[in-house]
C-alpha cells in the first residue's frame, strides 16, 4: 500500500479567498442558468409560431426545457456537474423528485443530479419574471428581462 501524501494547509488562502472563489463560481453557474432560461424562451417563441392554435402544451414546454438543460456543459461533463452542484441552491432536486440518489453500481451519477438541479434553478429563475406559460404576451418581455440581467 502506497503511503499517503500529507497535505499541508496553505496559510495564504483565507476564508475570504474561499468565499470570493465560491462567489465567482456561483456567478458563473447562475449565468449559465440565465442562458438556459433565455434559450427556453427563445425556443418557445420560435416553436409557438408553428404550433396549431398558437400555443404550446405543457409537454412541449417541458420537452424544450429538458433539451435546453440536457445540452449544457454543466450536465454533459462530470467535473462541470460537480462544480455546479457546489453552486446551486437545489442540490437535492434529484432526490426530491425521485426519492433516491442516482447511483449506478458504485458510482454517483453527478450529471443526473446536476440536470435536476439546473432544471429546477431554471424554472425558479423564470418564476422571478412576469413569465406565464399560458400567456404568450409575457414570453417576449420575460426574455428581454433575462437578457438585461
Amino acid at each position: 500500500m502506497a503511503a499517503r501524501k500529507k497535505l499541508k494547509r496553505n496559510p495564504s488562502v483565507s476564508e475570504k479567498d474561499v468565499d470570493d472563489a465560491l462567489r465567482v463560481l456561483r456567478a458563473d453557474y447562475y449565468s449559465d442558468v440565465n442562458g438556459v432560461a433565455q434559450n427556453v424562451l427563445e425556443r418557445m417563441i420560435e416553436d409557438v409560431e408553428g404550433a396549431e392554435g398558437n400555443y404550446l402544451t405543457r409537454e412541449q414546454i417541458s420537452d424544450i426545457m429538458h433539451e435546453s438543460v440536457d445540452g449544457t456543459q454543466r450536465v454533459i461533463y462530470t467535473n462541470q456537474a460537480r462544480v455546479g452542484l457546489i453552486c446551486t441552491d437545489n442540490q437535492d432536486a434529484y432526490v426530491e423528485e425521485f426519492g433516491e440518489l442516482p447511483v449506478e453500481g458504485d458510482s454517483i451519477k453527478w450529471e443526473a443530479m446536476m440536470f435536476a438541479a439546473m432544471e429546477k434553478d431554471t424554472y425558479e429563475l423564470l418564476g422571478t419574471t412576469d413569465f406565464d406559460a399560458d400567456d404568450l404576451d409575457t414570453w417576449g418581455p420575460a426574455l428581454k428581462e433575462l437578457k438585461g440581467r
